[in-house]
């Protein structure tokens, strides 16, 4: 890639590195706080400073702004759950247990009940994607914590009670996710079969060096 480019990664410590090994730009983690200097710095030699966050949903999108207007060489990522490259994986991952039947709970954090009803949309537009790829004949969205519903652990239950489906596989938007001990724990009182699946580190670095790619490429510097 293109040695005009530079990143600012929001939340990324364990990630800059090997992000930057696979893209060959230079990558450093930032925080809320930091974001916006360490993105000036990184923009001081004219480079593009792309700045993203390594969850996939709306992020910090005052920050971004603020960003492009203060920084000539900003180019902010609000989200990037559409990013064909993330759907493809994620219904790669979920494939199996579709063909066999399961009930698919497709999950991400809980963003607090004053979130905007817009940066919410998200999760049913992922959901909508994969069923697209994959074909979801079984589906629910929920949340991972107890502000806004439904909730991971209400969803389930209403999928095995009201609906009798025992055989459940949870699959949390963004990469990395370990499965969430309440929903875990809510599964075995139930006697349901639940899984969780994530499609992994390595898929996690692969699309974000998409995403690195698709917005130096569409800025004309890749």
């Amino acid at each position: 890639m293109d040695a005009d480019v530079a990143v600012a990664l929001l939340g990324g410590a364990d990630l800059a590195g090997p992000l930057a090994d696979r893209t060959g730009v230079p990558i450093e983690a930032t925080t809320e706080a930091d974001h916006l200097p360490v993105a000036q710095r990184l923009g001081r030699d004219g480079a593009l400073v792309i700045g993203l966050a390594t969850v996939p949903w709306p992020t910090l999108p005052e920050l971004h702004a603020e960003g492009s207007a203060t920084l000539p060489a900003y180019t902010g990522v609000v989200s990037w759950h559409a990013l064909p490259a993330l759907l493809d994986h994620l219904a790669q991952a979920v494939g199996p247990a579709v063909r066999a039947g399961a009930h698919v709970l497709i999950t991400a954090p809980d963003p607090g009940p004053a979130t905007d009803p817009a940066d919410v949309l998200f999760l049913r537009e992922v959901a909508e994607g994969i069923d697209h790829r994959v074909g979801l004949p079984a589906r629910s969205i929920a949340w991972r914590g107890t502000t806004r519903t439904p909730t991971a652990v209400t969803a389930l239950e209403s999928v095995v009670a009201a609906h009798g489906r025992r055989d459940v596989v949870e699959l949390p938007v963004a990469p990395g996710m370990r499965p969430d001990h309440d929903l875990t724990a809510t599964a075995d009182r139930l006697g349901a079969r639940l899984t969780c699946v994530d499609v992994g580190r390595a898929v996690h670095l692969d699309v974000l060096t998409t995403v690195v790619r698709t917005v130096a490429g569409h800025e004309g510097v890749g």
